[in-house]
């Protein structure tokens, strides 16, 4: 498969449709806690809902797509995408709401397992870092605008609307997807599908060092990401006062990093190579987290402090998210598939922790979500240099 601007779309819209379900409500969060009548912690427990449900099921739908195609997958989930977007809006109750979520999450896993492993299939290492970086520059647009819409959906209509304006993406994407993408895993090569097959490929990726490595050290980044994104709706508009309706606005400078750092990776990873990017990348990760910790020791710090210190956490995102990836699957055979599942499994489940843990340790101030994330920050750099200089083959290395 030729990764041509069409696709490319694509399949940044497919690897958005998570995003924009987590990212395009954070806005309406205490309008919901309100319409609701529940407490807004339980509110923000409903993005841990989704991730759990997100991260446990990519362990089934990666072998899945191993055995039967990237496509039925991708499709499957889109549809019930669809559905569990229906039931949000049309929740008039915590109850529907969860269950809308779960729903969606279901969907979103099918589809987001697919979409590495579908780029996978034909690339090499170098090729698919600078492959993946094209999506998620394209996707990166998703958390950019979700924040953005959700606040101008909050604006004219209620936060139902929301939802219906997930409901719609789904449907758009399902289209596109059918008219675009070829199905790019052959029959040859496909994996016989059962538990026991499935469990032996998870085990054998369990044992490998070198794979385990990359895979916690993008879940400690990535747990570190989700920690901002459950409590930043708190801490700017709350906190900081930052209308609803401006908080999408604040949030995308975020994105804007992230943007920034995919667009140097997929310009210069082929000519320096993956491991040199993803070095630097860390390394300007453990500064960001290292000054999160120096500013969470105040009780009020300083708005743009924060709102600096978060861009460059988030913004290395752009070249590590496909880095650790990458390092992952070139250490890990012909299993991506199986990768991809065990990877987004780790990511969501410790995004979950932490989001949880940022409403648990709830202080009425920036410092729980400050120094969560520098924690995994720096759990993140450390498991990376660890795993490189210990574990990893020096022939794998580029």
């Amino acid at each position: 498969m030729k990764l041509t601007f069409p696709i490319i779309l694509v399949l940044g819209l497919l690897s958005g449709l998570t995003p924009l379900a987590i990212d395009a409500y954070l806005p309406s969060i205490p309008s919901i806690a309100k319409d609701l009548n529940t407490d807004i912690g339980l509110v923000q427990m409903t993005l841990s809902m989704y991730l759990i449900v997100f991260a446990v099921l990519q362990l089934f739908f990666g072998p899945i797509s191993d055995a039967i195609g990237r496509r039925k997958v991708v499709l499957s989930g889109l549809g019930l995408f669809f559905l569990g977007s229906v039931i949000c809006a049309g929740a008039q109750n915590y109850d529907m709401l969860i269950l809308g979520r779960a729903i969606q999450a279901f969907g979103g896993a099918a589809v987001a397992v697919s979409i590495p492993a579908l780029v996978k299939d034909k690339m090499s290492t170098n090729q698919f870092a600078k492959a993946m970086s094209m999506v998620m520059l394209t996707m990166s647009l998703a958390p950019l605008a979700a924040p953005i819409i959700g606040g101008a959906i909050l604006v004219f209509l209620d936060w139902h609307f929301i939802f219906v304006f997930l409901a719609l993406i789904a449907a758009i994407g399902a289209v596109l997807f059918i008219r675009t993408i070829p199905e790019t895993l052959h029959k040859d090569h496909r994996k016989k599908l059962s538990l026991t097959g499935a469990l032996a490929n998870y085990y054998t990726l369990l044992k490998n060092p070198a794979v385990m490595g990359y895979i916690a050290a993008g879940s400690f980044h990535f747990a570190g990401m989700m920690c901002f994104i459950t409590g930043s709706s708190y801490v700017y508009i709350e906190l900081y006062g930052i209308q609803p309706s401006h908080f999408g606005f604040v949030f995308a400078l975020n994105v804007i990093g992230m943007m920034t750092a995919t667009t140097i990776n997929s310009r210069l990873v082929e000519k320096l190579g993956v491991d040199t990017l993803t070095k630097y990348a860390i390394a300007i990760l453990l500064c960001a987290s290292i000054s999160m910790i120096i500013i969470g020791c105040f009780n009020q710090p300083a708005f743009p402090f924060i709102v600096i210190s978060c861009i460059f956490f988030m913004g290395t995102m752009g070249i590590l998210g496909g880095g650790f990836m990458a390092g992952a699957m070139r250490n890990a055979g012909n299993h991506n598939g199986s990768v991809a599942a065990l990877a987004g499994s780790f990511r969501f489940s410790s995004g979950a922790l932490s989001g949880v843990a940022v409403s648990l340790f709830h202080t009425g101030t920036a410092t729980p979500m400050l120094l969560i994330m520098a924690l995994c920050g720096i759990l993140s750099f450390i498991t990376y240099q660890f795993v490189t200089h210990k574990f990893e083959p020096d022939e794998n290395k580029h």
